[in-house]
C-alpha cells in the first residue's frame, strides 16, 4: 500500500514538472536509467540511458505547456523492492490536440518510500489498433470457412 501511495504522488510530481518545467524532470532518472519516446508508428524509438542523455532527450521533444489528463493508473510491486506504472491518458504540448499516450515504468528503490525512475518507456497511442479492421473481419471469415465441416461425397 505504501508503494501505492508513494507512487501516485510521484506520477503527480512528474507530470506536474512536465508542464511547469521540462528542463527539470531529468531528475527523476540517474545514471543507470533508461528512456523511450515514441510515436506508436515507430516501430522502434531510441533507448538513451543515462540522466544526462535522457535531459538531452527530454529537451529534444520540445515540451512547452504540456497538460495532461489521467486516465487510468494501475501500479504492482516488482523485484528489488521496485514499483512497475503505467499510466494512460491524453497529452497536448504547445496548446495542439491532446494525444493519448501510454506511459511505463519501472521505479527503483533508492530507500524506504523514495523512489526513482529506472525504465521509462512512453508511446503516443494515435493508432492503438491500425486502420484495418476489415480486414481482419475477411480474413476471420476466411478461417471460419476452412474449418467449417465440408459435405462429403
Amino acid at each position: 500500500r505504501e508503494a501505492v501511495v508513494s507512487t501516485q504522488s510521484t506520477g503527480r510530481c512528474y507530470y506536474t514538472l512536465l508542464h511547469d518545467n521540462p528542463n527539470k524532470l531529468h531528475r527523476f532518472y540517474l545514471e543507470q536509467s533508461t528512456f523511450v519516446h515514441g510515436n506508436q508508428a515507430d516501430e522502434t524509438a531510441e533507448c538513451v540511458t543515462g540522466q544526462r542523455a535522457i535531459h538531452d532527450k527530454i529537451m529534444s521533444l520540445n515540451f512547452e505547456d504540456c497538460r495532461t489528463k489521467i486516465k487510468h493508473v494501475d501500479s504492482q510491486p516488482t523485484i528489488h523492492n521496485g514499483v512497475v506504472v503505467q499510466v494512460s491518458g491524453e497529452l497536448s504540448n504547445a496548446g495542439k490536440m491532446p494525444r493519448r499516450f501510454m506511459q511505463t515504468f519501472v521505479l527503483g528503490s533508492e530507500a524506504p518510500r523514495k523512489y526513482y525512475v529506472h525504465n521509462d518507456i512512453f508511446r503516443y497511442q494515435d493508432e492503438v489498433f491500425g486502420s484495418e479492421p476489415e480486414e481482419e473481419e475477411e480474413e476471420e471469415e476466411v478461417v471460419e470457412d476452412e474449418t467449417s465441416p465440408s459435405s462429403g461425397p
